[in-house]
């Protein structure tokens, strides 16, 4: 079988407070792209003893641990099916970049899971399956546009999909979100602004709008580690694109427009510059 693993871009996300598990709640909208990895899921014979998982990117480590494994055996947990699986991962989503990439691709094991053994979940269980792992895993299983809220667990779905053309550009190092979030921490003030107005600014396709109002709490945590993300953010502002913002914990930065022309032109000059680039659009379903 396979499973398309959607990147997203965090259009704004609000840090509120941090938790006693050591997460922190939060406000973000989410959005999915068409930039995707691929996973094939197979099932193994009865007598296969564990899954096992494989990747097509040398740079990353799978091990044991890592997402894809984690919700497979919390799903096991839950349901207690005895069937094992094997899972090719093709990586396509940059890595260490804010775009999701280890959240998509747990969330897409878990849908073919799903659909192989004929398992009909709840909401719930999905839910409580994905916050087992991470805070985007929840939304990463049901791949649309929300509003999440809190660690992640509460997910505010909504049906629109905004015309704009997506421009992902990412410095080569990447960031650690751990690390920006320690820094974050340790911040006397980081960004706020109006969830609920970016929101409704998308929901209008109000592109200068979003320009002015998008915010991200943990930018200027990651340009004080990554400085050439503000580099990125400026240079991209120059070109003409509307709106301008590093996506989650970085380090990538998108920019969106609705002029075709300067979108694939900067593609071709942010490719030729050695930056890690894709040009997308949002995910229409």
């Amino acid at each position: 079988m396979i499973e398309k693993a959607h990147a997203k871009i965090n259009l704004s996300l609000d840090i509120k407070s941090k938790r006693d598990d050591g997460y922190h709640n939060l406000e973000t909208i989410m959005l999915p792209l068409e930039m995707h990895d691929t996973l094939e899921v197979e099932l193994l014979s009865p007598d296969a003893k564990d899954d096992f998982i494989v990747c097509d990117d040398f740079t990353l480590k799978i091990t044991k641990y890592n997402l894809v494994h984690r919700i497979i055996d919390e799903a096991r947990n839950l349901w207690g099916f005895k069937e094992h699986f094997l899972i090719k991962i093709h990586k396509n989503i940059f890595i260490q970049a804010g775009l999701g990439g280890g959240s998509a691709d747990a969330g897409a094991a878990l849908r073919a899971i799903i659909k192989l053994l004929k398992i009909n979940p709840t909401k719930e269980e999905l839910i409580e399956i994905g916050i087992n792992i991470g805070s985007d895993v929840p939304w990463a299983i049901f791949n649309s546009p929300a509003l999440l809220k809190r660690k992640g667990e509460i997910l505010e779905f909504f049906d629109h999909v905004a015309p704009f053309y997506v421009l992902l550009v990412k410095p080569f190092d990447g960031l650690s979100t751990q690390e920006v979030f320690g820094v974050a921490d340790k911040c006397e003030s980081i960004t706020h602004g109006d969830i609920d107005l970016v929101k409704k600014l998308y929901e209008n396709d109000d592109l200068s709008g979003l320009g002015e109002h998008v915010f991200n709490s943990l930018e200027n945590p990651a340009i004080e580690i990554l400085p050439e993300i503000s580099a990125v953010i400026e240079s991209l502002k120059d070109d003409g694109f509307d709106c301008v913002m590093m996506s989650g914990s970085g380090s990538c930065v998108f920019a969106l427009t609705m002029d075709k022309k300067l979108w694939k032109k900067c593609e071709k000059k942010y490719t030729l510059e050695n930056y890690q680039v894709c040009a997308t659009k949002f995910l229409r379903k």
